[in-house]
């Protein structure tokens, strides 16, 4: 037993100097290999030499960082095969890296080989499915080999994963479609509010208006403000048939159709509530008038079930608009505006009246009614003819006063308003 004790101590102690020899060559070997590594990866990085990144290459030729700094050089000095081989290496080296495949893809496009391209970018979407720059590379080869609604597709999705590609692929599938905006439509499927938004926008600016209003109608109420904010660059901009569409998509009148808007004053008997957010062709109310209110009354209508009210209480200016509607209507026709009216009690310098102006050249005044009796013993019918220019396609109907000897005239005293209608006569 002892004898084996020994035995085992002289073998210790002959075996560890060789061991620890042996552990001091693996950590050199190890510091070589690591230090040839960094090498590689440090000539690698000089991607305008080719004569750097080669060495770095025969230092480490299966590293594929250093196989992608070689292929970048040789495609600067215009060595296209042998660049392409070199990131097909690198990618095959590590495929689960998507930037590898869509450097190849590039290159392999740039080349001239878009079936090649096409291979690398599908791969890179497939390791990348998430991410926008594989279906963005992806589309544009598809786009450029002629197969459209496949680009479109993997374009859409690019935009979906980023928003900032969507004006982009509208410009793109503008172009590609010849312009047909149900085509654009169909092939960017807009699912999103904000690309229902865009796509409308881009529509309304095209001049396609109806497309426009229906996406407007799809993004819910969601678009409200977009929708607002685009039918006053509309108008401001005397876009009125436009303006109109945009304004009257999805309305339907009580008879379950919908209207033209030509020649055509809406709600003129007040039957309907008045949105007073709701900019456009309906009635628009005077905002922040503290000696004026206004509203629908159902006391004595003079027709339908309802009239409209104003009194007044107070000093306001007499030009103010305080009652209006935007009609559209046509160039050099005649027309015979018509409503019922009735007052009670009126005390003021300046009486109501309604005026009708060009909205086409900036408030130039068609027509004006005389001013309404201070008192009368009940509704009364009122009307006026006007001719429209040859630039006319849309006038305002508004109720204000007329001039008063100072700015702020007073007035005291009730105004009810009904039926009013408007016709063509020549």
């Amino acid at each position: 037993m002892v004898s084996q004790i020994n035995h085992s101590i002289l073998a210790n102690r002959y075996y560890q100097p060789l061991i620890g020899v042996a552990m001091g060559f693996l950590c050199l070997w190890g510091m070589w290999n690591a230090g040839r590594a960094g090498a590689a990866r440090l000539f690698s990085r000089y991607q305008g030499s080719p004569v750097l990144t080669h060495k770095g290459m025969n230092l480490s030729p299966s590293d594929p960082e250093v196989r992608f700094g070689y292929g970048v050089a040789l495609w600067r000095t215009g060595q296209q095969d042998e660049a392409v081989k070199q990131l097909e290496w690198a990618s095959a080296l590590r495929p689960r890296h998507y930037h590898l495949w869509l450097e190849l893809g590039r290159k392999r496009s740039q080349a001239g080989d878009q079936e090649g391209a096409l291979a690398a970018f599908r791969e890179a979407v497939r390791r990348a499915p998430y991410y926008a720059q594989p279906r963005w590379q992806l589309g544009s080869v598809l786009l450029s080999m002629k197969r459209r609604d496949e680009a479109f597709a993997e374009l859409s999705r690019a935009a979906a994963s980023d928003p900032n590609l969507l004006p982009s692929v509208i410009d793109l599938s503008w172009d590609a479609y010849g312009e047909d905006a149900r085509a654009v439509k169909q092939a960017i499927q807009p699912q999103t509010t904000a690309t229902q938004l865009a796509l409308a926008r881009f529509f309304a600016n095209q001049g396609e208006t109806i497309e426009a209003a229906n996406l407007f109608r799809a993004a819910g109420d969601a678009a409200d403000q977009d929708r607002h904010a685009l039918l006053k660059e509309l108008l401001d901009a005397k876009r009125f048939n436009d303006g109109y569409m945009l304004w009257s998509s999805g309305r339907v009148e009580s008879n379950g159709t919908r209207q033209s808007g030509l020649s055509t004053i809406t709600d003129g008997g007040f039957d309907t509530e008045i949105d007073a957010d709701e900019p456009g062709f309906g009635w628009q109310l005077a905002r922040d008038m503290a000696t004026v209110r206004i509203y629908r009354d159902d006391n004595e209508p003079g027709s339908g079930t309802h009239s409209l009210r104003v009194d007044w209480n107070g000093a306001s200016h007499p030009w103010t608009s305080v009652v209006s509607q935007l009609v559209l209507v046509e160039p050099k026709v005649r027309y015979r505006l018509s409503f019922m009216a009735r007052t009670e009690k009126v005390v003021t310098g300046g009486l109501p009246v309604v005026t009708v102006i060009d909205a086409n050249l900036d408030g130039h005044t068609l027509a004006q009614t005389e001013p309404l009796s201070s008192d009368s013993s009940g509704w009364q019918k009122h009307t006026v003819e006007l001719v429209t220019s040859d630039e006319t396609h849309a006038m305002s109907i508004i109720i204000q006063r007329q001039s008063c000897p100072s700015e702020r005239c007073p007035i005291f005293g009730r105004v009810w308003f009904d039926a009013f209608s408007l016709q063509k006569l020549s």
